[in-house]
This record gives structure tokens, sequence and C-alpha cells, in this order.
């Protein structure tokens, strides 16, 4: 029983690092930023970024 918990502290250790160092990656990248950013995307005009539109099966 104190092997399980030693390798379960040993693994959410790592899991826990794992997860701080993405989200100082994230914070370092400026993905927040501008939070206010993401609702205003739709209203874009571009049109490289805009998904192909089927329309009853046909192209």
């Amino acid at each position: 029983m104190l092997f399980l918990t030693i390798i379960l502290l040993i693994a959410t250790t790592l899991l826990g690092f794992v997860f701080f160092a993405l989200f100082r990656w994230a914070v370092k990248d400026g993905q927040f930023e501008d939070p206010e950013e993401a609702k205003y995307v739709i209203f874009r005009e571009d049109d490289d970024h805009l998904p192909t539109v089927v329309h009853g099966g046909k192209k």
C-alpha cells in the first residue's frame, strides 16, 4: 500500500509540473494577453481561413 501511495504522489507531482510548464508557456506565448479578442474573431473578413460551406450535398 505504501508503494502505491509513493507512485501516486510522484505521478501527481510530475503531472502538476507538466501542467504548470504548459501554463507558463501559454503566458509567455501571449495566449492570455487579450481575453476579449476571442469574441470579435467571428467578425473578421479573412476569407483565407473560412471553411468551405456545402449546401445540399453539392460543392
